[in-house]
């Protein structure tokens, strides 16, 4: 059973959606979510930046299990998390 999701059709006419969410890999967590003062040391600013691979991993396996878990979504779909 598949059910098409309430934007397939806006896609599909090559409208533009507005509010497409946040792309931490591209724009970056650290600089978003931690404090500015954080970064005013280079030795903290240098750790953040280790180790923010790390949570972009960590957001996107909690997307993919949200996907999969998600019944009313087939789970071959693949667009959601483009």
């Amino acid at each position: 059973m598949y059910k098409e999701s309430i934007y397939q059709r806006m896609y599909e006419k090559g409208e533009s959606v507005l509010h497409k969410g946040y792309d931490p890999e591209t724009q970056g967590i650290v600089n978003r979510f931690f404090s500015s003062r954080m970064m005013m040391s280079p030795l903290m600013e240098g750790f953040l930046k280790k180790i923010e691979p790390y949570f972009v991993q960590m957001i996107n396996s909690v997307k993919k299990i949200q996907f999969y878990q998600n019944y009313t979504v087939d789970k071959n779909d693949t667009t959601l998390n483009k």
